[in-house]
């Protein structure tokens, strides 16, 4: 089975072919006969498949309140939708027509949106209806209807390959565009004198293929275009005709260029005077020339003026119309044109009508059944919400977006919601504005539903389903109409059975005669083709380009000039904030992270949000790079690291608009720093350009109090002094000698490793690093109310000492603390405690313990180990290497069996065996007779002479100190994220603490709820280092145990699921994706490997015999990476490494340090680097950082 659809991110329009095996196994491709991207696919419309079978951020049931206050509670379909539509007529009723709203997305699909604008319309009686496309394309919107009288691009991409010239303008499609920019590169290297010209404040990406990069001072597009208007009017480089024959206005444009001599347009703009003149010259009227823009010229205070002064140069050098030619608005987000197409915004009618024309209002009234249409424009975007928060608007229905985070002055909306009586979310998803909601719709997406899309090049594509949605999830449109028929309504719906089809016929039909008309398509037509660009009458075969015959869409056929005037209304800076903060898109994130931000692939390349400062502003600061910074602008602030890159120029700072507060949390959240401000035209939001100020967050210096001197304690420290944080530490620890390596005590007892080898930190070498280190101290008591441990001296009795300050000495004292970290680690859990303690009965947890293990063994002695974990196994083979007879009691039936699968227990059993151990499976103890081990008794009767017992049957946490405290505790200590405990100024870490949120976005292991190892102890101390300097942003998803057997002749690794059967299903979901495993064993050379795979991400793996997969399978199942081809090559004889250095290559998990190597080899062609690295050679979307980093070696 095969489903031809369209990826639903940008507004590229990719083509795509869902194919489904014999199993049901689903996989994804680019479809290579679509016209749009011919089989190509970007690193995110790659890993679309993983978004779409992923259901853990997935809204699956209706839910609902009806006071605020209360939870929602699921509801019934009926219930929820009769709730919401009683509210709305209510206030309807109460307040009028105008005091509801709906605000939706440019990710609707067609069909969608002009059933909605139908209901809002011409059922409801408001305009009150926008979208997020507000925010991106109606800048663009207005410029083509203020010149060429009609919205829409007149070109199409094969132009931007045509082109003599390709002028790239506020935008980044190396990023953000990246399948169109593979067209253009192609372009470019077919004909090297195709000139590239990159205008953008920032050093992107997509300058990196630039013949001229204009960096011009943020703000002063249109001063660049008005002087380059000039330089063409001066030089005489324009089309005469074309201006005579096809345009009005051009006087009045030529006044406006005229003040803008060379030298006062380069000022303004801090570009060079020469770039200017070379630019006039390579879009003279000879050439001819494509331009392409997105956010940079739209979301702006003068953005319809930007788009005007841009296609004012198209006029006067008669590029329209032709091959290679024509001003192209890129649209951001998958189906923004189909929402223009069906007026699905609130200053627009459907098939571009105009809203202020009674005759239009009434052919749309005519058509859809109803008196009238209202003539006064809905309120947009920003106005809608400001309306929300004045108690004009009361109630709003939110559908496919999340304006919580993604608006401007995002903390203000919050306020909106909060004062409105009704808010209905209508999403796939679960976000940031769903948690505020009253009713919550549980919608169908992506592969969900039918319907089309229209793309940035006019294409009209129809989607299919292959999915079912999930739970009870309807597609919008299905929605709508339910909402209709409990609004009283239901006549403004088709009711039959093909819902999309009948609304796709509807509006075409309605499209008939105008400039977007499609009355010769239908979905059974779009089934024959792929793709076609609209206008399609009956009998068409598609429009390749507008406007071919010079003929505009005024009355008179005529296009306009503009006569822009260069007038920013930017936000001032001032002293107080003295920098532009401009917002920009990663290159594999998209919007607020609701699909992407799951996608473990996707989240590598930028893993937290940074700011890109220039180090000159940098210096002025005393910000280095990765510190932690605080960004402020008049409305908001955000926590984030610093990123230090002359790619920015000086005086303007960059924050990526992805994070929000959801994902995230508060700290990252761009957009409540952004802007309100708006075009007046256009209404779009000026978030490209914020005052702002940014300051090194520098929490104050803490005394830090350690208890416990293990491997998570001291990785704490020795990260916390690698951020540079001088706070003073003090480190108790219990045991009186050094910090030491516990995990090697088995070794030690064996003789392999002398104690000098174990030790990691001694009194001086922590001195060196700031740290008063009090060895042989037990902390008794924590006073959390004056924030003071109370300590007594082992070695010279007990005893308390009270007082101000730091006391310590023989006998006991105290420490004052600002932040107090529990490192106190575990204990032995012995399993047998009647008789006990016994001359003979040991553990192994200290030195001591092990000197008298040591001392108890030898040839000729008999030694009982209790426990076959990790410990007990790596205690016994030691014991054997002294020649000592060892007996090795498992209560199972097999070895390590929440580590291993059977077959893996049986071979390492049978190895035991092999190495002299004499292996006891379901054996427990049942006394110890006398005051001396001489012999141990078994539950069966079975009596075993020996020497010594030591008990390795797994620990306990250290947590009563907590528990005294009165500190939230279950087994171990209850700690959140951050590792802090239930008071704020206490941490915990290693054994004692247990995680209760594991797991992260995109994640495919299991969250494991204490760290059992001393890797995954460590790495917590490296965490709460993080926190403790204020990183809001550092990625920890839980503790990630791996176990590690160190023992002679028998190799051995595992983590994660193993066995995914009875041992290990009751940790995962009920809904959880049934394993895969993918095995090898080898007999004859010891090896056994093997692999568990959940949804196409490895969940498990195992190594015996050989270990070299195993550092890369590790990572695999601690980051949740999804595979895609990887698996092919798995336990294939090549070795899964991680990316060396920062992720470059999402595809292939290829790192920068991979490229650097070959690059300081003298490899500094990109093919040669994509071809030595395999960077590149997937969707090929990281090219172009391919290329900067070989030019900047």
């Amino acid at each position: 089975m095969k489903v031809r659809t369209t990826c639903c991110y940008c507004g590229v329009g990719c083509g795509i072919v869902v194919s489904k095996d014999r199993t049901g196994r689903l996989s994804l491709a680019g479809d290579p006969e679509h016209p749009s991207n011919r089989g190509l696919l970007c690193s995110k419309g790659r890993t679309l498949l993983h978004a779409a079978l992923d259901h853990t951020n997935r809204l699956l049931h209706p839910e609902l309140r009806t006071e605020r206050g209360q939870p929602r509670r699921r509801a019934t379909w009926d219930a929820a939708i009769g709730h919401a539509a009683r509210e709305l007529l209510r206030i309807r009723e109460a307040y009028g027509l105008d005091s509801i709203a709906v605000y939706g997305s440019g990710q609707w699909l067609t069909e969608e949106y002009y059933l909605i604008n139908k209901l809002v319309k011409g059922g409801l009686g408001t305009n009150n209806l926008d979208t997020n496309s507000r925010l991106c394309m109606s800048s663009a919107v207005a410029g083509y209807t203020r010149t060429l009288g009609a919205d829409g691009p007149p070109g199409n991409y094969e132009d931007l390959e045509l082109a003599d010239t390709l002028v790239v303008t506020g935008a980044n499609p190396a990023w953000c565009h990246p399948v169109l920019w593979r067209r253009v590169e192609a372009a470019k290297a077919a004909r090297p004198a195709m000139r590239i010209v990159v205008i953008d404040p920032r050093t992107t990406d997509t300058a990196e293929l630039a013949d001229l990069h204009l960096r011009l001072r943020p703000g002063s597009d249109v001063a660049l275009y008005l002087g380059l208007g000039r330089r063409l009017i001066a030089t005489g480089a324009l089309d005469h005709g074309f201006i005579a024959d096809h345009t009005n206005g051009f006087d009045a444009w030529a006044a406006a260029c005229d003040p803008w001599t060379e030298d006062r347009t380069a000022e303004t703009c801090g570009i060079s005077a020469d770039d200017l003149r070379l630019l006039a010259e390579w879009i003279a009227p000879a050439r001819g020339f494509v331009s392409a823009w997105t956010m940079g010229l739209n979301q702006a205070s003068d953005g319809v003026a930007r788009n005007t002064a841009l296609i004012a140069l198209h006029l006067a050098t008669g590029s329209i119309g032709r091959p290679g030619t024509g001003p192209f608005s890129l649209t951001g987000q998958p189906n923004a044109m189909g929402g223009r197409e069906v007026g699905g915004m609130a200053t627009l009618l459907s098939n571009h009508r105009n809203l202020a024309s009674a005759a239009d209002r009434a052919a749309v009234a005519n058509a859809w059944g109803v008196d009238s249409l209202p003539a006064k424009p809905g309120l947009t975007a920003v106005e809608l919400f400001q309306a929300i928060r004045d108690g004009r608007v009361r109630a709003v229905w939110i559908c496919a977006t999340n304006p919580v985070e993604s608006m401007p002055n995002a903390g203000a909306i919050d306020a909106a919601l909060a004062r409105a009586e009704l808010v209905i979310a209508q999403d796939a998803y679960a976000t940031a504005t769903t948690e505020l909601a009253d009713v919550v719709l549980p919608a169908a997406t992506w592969l969900e539903k039918t319907g089309t899309m229209t793309n940035s090049e006019r294409r009209i594509a129809l989607l299919e389903p292959a999915l079912p949605p999930p739970g009870e999830a309807l597609p919008d449109a299905h929605i709508f109409r339910r909402m209709a028929e409990a609004l009283g309504l239901g006549r403004l719906a088709p009711q039959g059975d093909d819902l999309e089809a009948e609304l796709f016929a509807e509006h075409a039909a309605l499209s008939a005669g105008r400039d977007c008309d499609v009355s010769g398509l239908s979905h059974a037509r779009l089934r024959e083709l792929r793709a076609p660009r609209w206008p399609m009458p009956p009998g068409g075969t598609g429009t390749a380009r507008l406007y071919t015959d010079y003929r505009f869409a005024f009355p008179d056929g005529r296009a306009k000039f503009p006569a822009p005037v260069f007038a920013p209304a930017h936000e001032p800076l001032d002293a107080e904030f003295p920098l532009v903060l401009t917002t920009t898109r990663l290159r594999d994130q998209w919007h607020t992270r609701t699909r992407t931000g799951r996608v473990r692939k996707l989240n590598d390349h930028a893993p937290v949000p940074t700011v890109e400062i220039h180090p000159d502003d940098a210096s002025a600061r005393g910000i280095a790079d990765n510190d932690v910074v605080d960004v402020d602008s008049r409305r908001g602030a955000v926590r984030v690291l610093a990123s230090l890159t002359d790619r920015v120029q000086p005086g303007v700072i960059a924050l990526p608009m992805h994070w929000g507060k959801r994902l995230d949390g508060e700290a990252g959240r761009t957009n409540v720093c952004t802007s309100p401000r708006f075009d007046p035209v256009s209404k779009e939001p000026d978030l490209k350009f914020a005052a702002a100020q940014i300051r090194r967050h520098a929490p104050p210096r803490r005394r830090i109090v350690v208890i416990g001197a293990g491997a998570a304690a001291l990785a704490f420290i020795h990260e916390l002094r690698r951020l540079g944080r001088g706070d003073p530490v003090l480190l108790v620890g219990d045991e009186p000698r050094e910090v030491y390596n516990r995990v090697a005590l088995p070794h030690y007892v064996a003789g392999e490793q002398d104690w000098s080898e174990l030790v990691r930190a001694d009194r001086t070498q922590l001195a060196d690093l700031g740290v008063q280190f009090l060895a042989g101290v037990r902390a008794t008591a924590i006073d959390r109310g004056k924030r003071i441990i109370h300590l007594a001296d082992d070695r010279h009795g007990r005893g308390d000492r009270h007082g101000r300050g730091d006391r310590h000495g023989r006998g006991g004292g105290e420490g004052h603390y600002d932040a107090l970290v529990l490192a106190t680690g575990s204990r032995p859990a012995r399993s047998f405690l009647g008789d006990l303690p016994k001359r003979g009965v040991h553990v192994l947890r200290h030195r001591d313990d092990a000197d008298a293990i040591r001392a108890a063994a030898g040839p000729g002695a008999s030694v009982v180990v209790v426990g076959g974990g990790l410990l007990g196994i790596e205690l016994a083979d030691a014991l054997i290497s002294l020649g000592t007879q060892v007996i090795l009691l498992q209560r199972s039936d097999r070895l390590m069996g929440k580590q291993l699968d059977l077959v893996a227990a049986n071979l390492l059993a049978n190895h035991l065996r092999w190495r002299g151990i004499d292996l006891r499976f379901n054996a427990q103890i049942e006394s110890i007779p006398g005051d001396t081990v001489r012999e141990v008794v078994l539950k069966d009767g079975t009596r075993l002479p020996c020497a010594a017992v030591v008990f390795a049957t797994g620990t306990a946490p250290n947590a009563e100190l907590a528990r005294a405290a009165v500190l939230t505790c279950s087994t171990g200590v209850i700690v959140d994220r951050d590792l802090r405990t239930s008071d704020q100024a206490i941490f915990a870490i290693g054994e004692v603490a247990e995680c209760r949120h594991t797991g992260s976005p995109g994640s495919g292991r299991m969250g494991s709820a204490a760290a059992s190892t001393t890797a995954a102890a460590a790495a917590q101390g490296r965490h709460l280092a993080e926190v403790l300097r204020g990183n809001p942003h550092h990625p920890y998803a839980g503790p990630f145990n791996q176990n590690l057997l160190k023992i002679h002749g028998f190799p051995l690794a595992s983590c994660g699921e193993t066995d995914p059967g009875p041992t290990t299903s009751g940790t995962l979901a009920a809904d959880a994706p049934p394993a895969e495993a993918v095995t090898v064993h080898d007999p004859a050379l010891g090896v056994y490997q093997k692999v568990v795979i959940r949804a196409d991400r490895v969940v498990g793996a195992l190594c015996i015999g050989d270990l070299a997969p195993f550092p890369g399978l590790a990572r695999m199942v601690e980051t949740g990476t999804e595979l895609d081809e990887a698996r092919s090559t798995l336990l294939r004889g090549t070795a899964a490494a991680p990316p060396d250095g920062r992720l470059v290559c999402s595809c292939n998990q290829i790192g920068e340090n991979s490229l650097r190597r070959e690059i300081t080899a003298g490899c500094r062609n990109v093919d040669q680097l994509v071809q030595r690295t395999r960077a590149g050679s997937g969707c090929g979307s990281c090219r172009p950082e391919i290329a900067r980093l070989a030019r900047v070696a």
